[in-house]
């Protein structure tokens, strides 16, 4: 197994592989939750006023951003299928996968989420999601990442902490 760094991997030397608290709950309800949230206080207490033309105008990034967030997702989900390993967070990979996406991120389906998350604020012109995006980012990589990765380190230990030493967790 490769040496764990906590402070240049965001491991902890004494976290857990195993779920527990924010971990135990799907990514998807994560960033639902706040975007739900932001466009029922933008629906209510609108923080800013935009124009019709404005609103127009962020429609179609909106839509592209979901577009390409969809794809994310579904295209990693398809290379898991592929390789017969599951896509559920808490459960054991059976191979690191390497290849579409994961060539230049380790969590292009959590990126996918994200931007799905942007492009619906855009679509909506909605600023308060976009204010409540970092609850989910922070919990993600703050706690259901760092189990991932904990887990991927037991299970395939040189080989993940080499594909980790190339391709960087979110961008």
């Amino acid at each position: 197994m490769y040496p764990r760094h906590p402070q240049s991997s965001g491991l902890s030397m004494h976290g857990s592989s195993r779920p527990r608290g924010w971990t135990l709950i799907p990514p998807p309800p994560l960033f639902a939750l706040p975007l739900v949230a932001g466009l029922f206080l933008h629906g209510h207490f609108p923080l800013v006023h935009v124009s019709d033309s404005l609103t127009d105008l962020l429609r179609w990034p909106g839509i592209g951003l979901i577009a390409v967030g969809v794809a994310h997702i579904l295209s990693s989900a398809a290379l898991f299928a592929r390789s017969r390993t599951t896509i559920v967070p808490h459960r054991r990979a059976s191979v690191i996968v390497q290849r579409g996406a994961y060539r230049w991120t380790r969590n292009p389906m959590y990126l996918g989420l994200a931007l799905i998350y942007v492009g619906v604020s855009a679509l909506f012109a909605a600023l308060w999601p976009l204010l409540l995006l970092p609850l989910p980012v922070l919990v993600m990589n703050c706690r259901v990442i760092p189990m991932e990765e904990r887990q991927m380190a037991e299970a395939f230990g040189a080989d993940y902490g080499a594909y980790t030493a190339r391709v960087r967790r979110w961008l």
